[in-house]
């Protein structure tokens, strides 16, 4: 390969400190270890960046019934690449609109042969700013119980791995709707708490934190000890 031919991806100039990646989505399941937890493929968060998201659904004995709703303000494109005794079958695609539930998508959920895997696309816009909303309705009633939203621009800084400031958002939100009163303001139903556990975002934000903190001590004592 020419020296020319390496400097361009499908006819278009490389962006100057990124390289094309190939990843096997399939084997990505095996880091995906939350439900639906929105794991990004590649490490590429900037502005305007593409972000492709792997989502895995799983049933079983332990899988716990969710619901809440998700605002962005860009597209979200979602694939389904895969499932069984889902509610998406495989090929399917869709642009979800900016506010769109999200569940655990299969039809019997104690079964542990079901599962669902979806491949959710957004784009990083170019601007300082990109509001997302964290919502949860009454079971009941469908009467708004609690909202959140932050810019997921911003975040603390990693100085190796980027961060998808957007996890870390949501576990905030689980947090601090499970620590309120989860009462309906409408109806008086209490809502159950949000099995934060299970979707795995706060685990996945702090694996961000400690694998940027581990390299960060390597490269210091290779400095010592050089």
């Amino acid at each position: 390969m020419t020296a020319a031919a390496q400097e361009a991806w499908f006819g278009q100039p490389l962006v100057p400190g990124k390289k094309p990646i190939k990843k096997n989505l399939f084997e990505e399941i095996i880091h995906a270890t939350g439900t639906l937890e929105l794991v990004p493929v590649f490490p590429y968060l900037d502005d305007g960046a593409i972000v492709p998201c792997l989502s895995v659904s799983i049933g079983g004995p332990n899988a716990r019934k969710f619901q809440f709703f998700h605002e962005n303000i860009v597209p979200e494109v979602l694939l389904c690449l895969a499932g069984e005794d889902s509610a998406l079958q495989a090929g399917q695609m869709m642009v979800l609109p900016n506010m769109h539930g999200v569940n655990n998508f299969l039809k019997d959920l104690a079964n542990e042969h079901a599962y669902m895997v979806v491949l959710i696309t957004i784009r990083m816009n170019s601007q300082d700013n990109q509001n997302e909303g964290f919502v949860i309705r009454c079971e009941k009633c469908n009467e708004l119980v609690y909202r959140r939203e932050t810019n997921i621009k911003h975040g603390p800084e990693r100085p190796y791995y980027p961060e998808f400031y957007a996890l870390g958002f949501y576990a905030d939100a689980i947090d601090e709707f499970n620590a309120s009163a989860r009462i309906c303001p409408k109806c008086n139903h209490v809502q159950e708490p949000f099995p934060d556990e299970q979707v795995g975002w706060r685990r996945y934000a702090q694996q961000v934190a400690v694998a940027n903190r581990a390299r960060t001590a390597s490269e210091q004592r290779a400095v010592h000890c050089g």
